[in-house]
């Protein structure tokens, strides 16, 4: 193979890098413009639901357009991948089943043509970012998506190290943080250091089976609980109603960071001896902080953690920094004044902040001088299992840690064993990811084999190496002094990690997915767009009453979720409803979309409740 030109190189060099934060609920993706990290929109939003599906007519929909749908069609869309992420547990699709990295590599396929728009040119780099508490698995799972979509994974590096790369960058003092971390499906919290223009990780702990997700789930299964025991019926079996519910229990979690009692109102969502159901329930704070208060405790006690782990207190931190959406919910901000005595912070968007932090990172590898130095450190203990001596029952196997948890990176170490017996003729190496000193309670990530030869005590030394990058891939290695023989490895997840022939038939698939889907622009064509700004938006001078309706839909869906559910009730009804009530109902209708256009909430919120007693009577 013929190694680059140097033309070549420098022309990737010049390729732009975007920073996407591959999220459970959303994900962004961002750049560093005219010297100034940016978030790029979609589809009118600062961020995308990470979710996928097929429409109707079995074209790929990503984002709203897929959300959208989830409750009707829970057969043909996915949500919250990330939690299945460094597994290979097949994904239905319509059809087909996929992977996880071949789910998240749809995301990643409609942010990267979404950054393509925007830059004008073809994006083919990026910097990811995954939870602190990631393991080996996922994190190459992560990778491995970025390539399905086409990206060149530049580095993947933990979401609260890139939040703190956006908070107190121009600082030269000496400042220390704690980020608390709380998504849709994941939690993490890290402790790190500012000072003359370098982060440098103290400490990181973290849970990647808590968020957001979990907080729906609980509103879920309290009010269906309820509606059980009032009918008879489980709505968590029946798919479309489930996720009818969970939306409204979404929608109900975010509306109590405001309200102190919230109303879960679905229609119609069951039917008993030919009578139609309905829910009707009311939540009120205290409820919600009652049912969640275990998650958050467990929240708390990470943090408690990571300072011990840091050998620091609460007191000597300058900043608590809140990153992520769950962390609008009003008990966080209360249990943490609350056991640290300090009032949190959130001087940049939660949503956005780990986003605009990869950005800053991307920036950063293309040599621009726009954020402090990054200085990570390992999230855990990486080693290998050996035997630490002979019982009645045979070999008593031992975690031995090469890489201990909280090293600086990139880490290089290197540690000597000896063979079991003269005559062995090869070891076979097993790689693990934990702390705990029985080899079994940890994770195994790996195995390597090395031929050994000779028998005499000059050739009984084996020497194995670690050396962990900073994006953490870490390669392994084995020689044997004596004889020089040396084998080595890049640990990626075998779980996850298909053969070649397996990769090229799941890049075809998707690329045939991504020429079909009409969200998908052609790259090779691309045009600078209008230029980048905030507040996108649209000229629908060209557009059907339909499609300007759609627009406005999607637009305000995220403020007005009963109003969006009642519109798009209102439209499936189609001829059904006849005479002067269908006259009535457009009529509200389209007196509803204006008020819309115009942003006048208090005529959205008493021509809603219009239309819900309309379509009471009408149905």
């Amino acid at each position: 193979m013929n190694s680059p030109s140097k033309s070549e190189t420098l022309a990737s060099q010049d390729q732009p890098i975007v920073g996407i934060d591959l999220g459970t609920t959303n994900s962004v993706v961002a750049a560093v413009i005219n010297g100034k990290p940016q978030v790029f929109q979609v589809d009118h939003q600062s961020w995308m639901p990470s979710i996928v599906g097929l429409s109707p007519a079995g074209t790929l929909i990503t984002g709203l357009a897929a959300r959208n749908q989830l409750a009707a069609f829970p057969d043909r869309t996915v949500a919250s991948i990330k939690r299945k992420m460094g597994t290979m547990e097949p994904i239905s699709l319509g059809d087909e089943t996929y992977t996880p990295p071949e789910i998240s590599a749809m995301i990643l396929r409609r942010l990267r043509d979404v950054a393509s728009r925007e830059l004008g040119c073809d994006v083919q780099r990026a910097v990811i970012t995954v939870p602190a508490y990631f393991d080996e698995h996922q994190r190459q799972a992560t990778r491995q998506a970025g390539e399905l979509a086409g990206l060149r994974v530049e580095r993947i590096i933990n979401e609260p190290t890139a939040a703190t790369l956006v908070y107190h960058s121009d600082k030269q003092d000496r400042k220390h943080i704690v980020v608390y971390d709380l998504g849709g499906g994941t939690f993490d919290v890290s402790v790190v250091r500012l000072e003359s223009g370098v982060i440098e990780v103290l400490a990181s702990q973290g849970d990647t089976q808590l968020g957001g997700d979990d907080i729906d789930q609980l509103l879920l299964d309290f009010v269906a609980d309820d509606f059980l025991k009032k009918h008879d019926i489980d709505l968590r079996k029946e798919p479309q109603a489930k996720f009818r519910l969970l939306q409204a229990c979404e929608q109900a979690k975010i509306g109590l960071s405001e309200a102190e009692t919230v109303v879960i109102a679905e229609e119609f969502i069951a039917e008993k001896n030919g009578q139609p159901l309905h829910v009707q329930i009311s939540i009120s704070r205290e409820e919600l902080d009652s049912m969640i208060e275990p998650l958050i405790d467990r929240t708390i006690s990470c943090v408690s953690k990571a300072l011990r782990d840091a050998s620091m207190t609460i007191h000597q931190m300058d900043d608590l920094v809140l990153v992520g959406g769950s962390t609008r919910i009003p008990l966080v901000s209360s249990k943490l004044r609350g056991q640290f005595l300090r009032e949190p912070s959130r001087a940049v968007d939660p949503d956005l902040a780990v986003a605009l932090g990869a950005a800053v990172q991307a920036a950063m590898l293309q040599g621009q001088s726009v954020g402090p130095v990054l200085v990570d450190m390992a999230t855990h203990t990486l080693g290998i299992i050996a035997c630490g001596g002979m019982t009645m029952s045979g070999p008593e196997l031992v975690n031995v840690p090469i890489i201990h948890r909280g090293s600086p990176l990139p880490a290089r170490y290197e540690e000597a064993f000896s063979k079991m017996y003269d005559e062995q003729q090869q070891v076979d190496i097993e790689i693990v990811q934990g702390e705990h000193p029985e080899p079994n309670r940890n994770l195994l990530i790996g195995t390597l084999t090395l031929k050994l030869t000779g028998g005499d005590d000059s050739h009984r030394k084996v020497v194995v190496g670690f050396d962990l990058t900073l994006d953490g891939v870490l390669k392994v290695t084995a020689k044997q002094p004596a004889s020089g023989r040396v084998e080595a490895m890049v640990v990626d997840n075998a779980l996850s990690q298909f053969a070649a022939q397996e990769r090229e038939a799941a890049q075809s698939r998707l690329q045939f997915m991504f020429d079909q889907s009409g969200e998908i622009a052609e790259l090779d064509e691309l045009a600078p767009q209008s230029e980048f700004h905030d507040d996108a938006r649209v000229d629908n001078a060209d557009r059907s009453p339909e499609d300007s309706r759609q627009h406005v839909l999607e637009k305000v869906r995220e403020r007005f979720p009963k109003t969006a559910s009642l519109l798009e009730r209102a439209d499936s009804l189609g001829q059904r409803v006849k005479g002067e009530d269908a006259e009535d109902l457009e009529t509200l209708c389209e007196q509803i979309y204006s008020a819309l256009e115009v942003d006048d909430e208090d005529t959205v919120k008493d021509l809603t409740a219009d239309l819900d007693d309309l379509l009471f009577y009408v149905q």
